[in-house]
């Protein structure tokens, strides 16, 4: 909180590993630095494998799922929490095989965010609705994510611009601006450039100092973007962002 970070994405394991007690007296500890807990689960992805929304027998959405996912987010809500982040949001690379005319595969990515966004509001209008985008052009045909529909009904946006991949490739400054404008551009919804906090060599993942990404960071300065998320696996340093960003 000092260095200025004023959110947390927690996984919902954590609730499995310390318990619910401990969870949400960390919540309230985090509430008191003025930080706002999210919690962050996988939407389309269960018990190791991917699910499609789409019944294909059937073309029609799997409600059954919908709801089973929607009541894990309602009971969070209910008992305080006052962000819910969505990853694996999205079809996992498959949504054009899975796409008829009866019922559109992005159709079904958005369905859920509104559903969703029905559900958690009318408990508590301000809890914020997030979730993880893919950073590609394609991103419809793959996995059904159509930014321009889903910032109805979400309100923050976190593209993985994920810069580091393997064999240390680095994706120039020039391709993370323009991959935040796939979504500042095409939504109302706030979007949080989502960078890593590692790099990975092809074998093993490396943490960065916090310089290296601060100066990711400040990347995204001149666009419109209004946040930061930093994916902390392999946990990189922590560089302060107090001032980034006005």
């Amino acid at each position: 909180a000092a260095k200025g970070y004023r959110h947390i994405l927690l996984n919902e394991a954590a609730f499995d590993r310390w318990g619910e007690e401990e969870v949400y007296a960390f919540m309230d500890e985090c509430d008191k630095l003025g930080m706002t807990v999210h919690v962050w689960f996988q939407a389309f992805y269960f018990d190791g494998k991917w699910v499609s929304p789409i019944d294909d027998e059937k073309k029609a959405i799997k409600q059954d799922f919908y709801d089973m996912v929607i009541e894990r987010a309602k009971g969070y809500v209910k008992k305080g929490v006052k962000g819910i982040h969505l990853d694996y949001i999205r079809y996992g690379g498959t949504a054009h095989k899975h796409d008829y005319p009866e019922c559109r595969a992005t159709d079904s990515i958005t369905e859920f965010c509104r559903q969703l966004n029905v559900a958690v509001k009318a408990i508590n209008p301000d809890v914020i609705l997030s979730a993880a985008l893919m950073p590609e052009i394609d991103s419809e045909y793959y996995y059904g994510q159509d930014p321009a529909k889903m910032g109805k009904y979400v309100d923050v946006f976190m593209p993985m611009i994920y810069r580091y991949h393997a064999g240390s490739v680095k994706y120039g400054d020039n391709w993370c601006k323009q991959m935040s404008r796939l979504f500042t551009t095409v939504t109302d919804a706030q979007v949080w450039a989502g960078i890593t906090s590692y790099e990975y060599d092809g074998n093993s993942v490396k943490s960065l100092p916090a310089e290296r990404i601060r100066e990711d960071a400040e990347v995204f300065l001149d666009t419109d973007c209004t946040g930061l998320v930093l994916f902390r696996y392999a946990l990189g340093d922590f560089p302060d962002v107090n001032n980034l960003w006005n």
